[in-house]
């Protein structure tokens, strides 16, 4: 994959104050927010509703780096001399999600 090129722009400072407050609103950096709005709008869906190609692309990016450091502190996690300290990790995020008001996937099934 090559390598991103940056580009800069000059805005005002309420502009800037608004995509700061717009990215952190939808979970993402600055400049995915504005990779997403850029490539929305040169595709012509700047109006459109529903989810673009462009977003899905970057939902399933993000899915896939989530899911590769979920496996990578589930190992270090299972390899731990604390045998307790996997399930109270587990414990404590089942409390974060109830906290953000945002289901807990089901621990059956799942990796133990």
């Amino acid at each position: 994959m090559p390598r991103p090129i940056s580009l800069q722009v000059y805005v005002s400072p309420e502009l800037a104050e608004q995509v700061r407050c717009a990215a952190a609103a939808n979970g993402l950096a600055v400049s995915e927010w504005l990779r997403s709005q850029l490539k929305k709008a040169l595709d012509g869906e700047l109006t459109g509703a529903g989810a673009s190609a462009s977003e899905r692309g970057l939902l399933d990016k993000l899915y896939r780096q989530s899911l590769f450091a979920f496996v990578g502190l589930d190992a270090l996690l299972s390899g731990h001399p604390d045998h307790t300290l996997r399930e109270r990790a587990h414990t404590a995020w089942k409390a974060r999600c109830k906290e953000a008001g945002i289901a807990a996937a089901p621990t059956k099934g799942g990796v133990k």
